[in-house]
């Protein structure tokens, strides 16, 4: 068992893993690709999308599309 302790910056400590809730690839806009997400928006860093080809989260980090996270159905 793995114990996690964040201490942040306001002094809040959690010995509790931390909750992902609410977050889904049905919260994420939804695209192919990343030229697809390009046809509709201009990527800035932090642009993020649901990549339906490959089932993963993209973020737009530094000038270029980086994976971040799996989701199985």
């Amino acid at each position: 068992m793995t114990i996690r302790i964040f201490d942040f910056a306001d002094g809040f400590t959690s010995a509790n893993a931390p909750s992902a809730s609410g977050v889904a690839a049905t919260n994420y806009p939804q695209f192919a690709n990343d030229a697809a997400f390009e046809a509709e928006y201009t990527a800035v860093d932090g642009s993020v999308y649901y990549n339906t080809t490959i089932d993963k989260v993209k973020i737009y980090e530094n000038g270029a599309w980086v994976e971040n996270a799996s989701f199985e159905a």
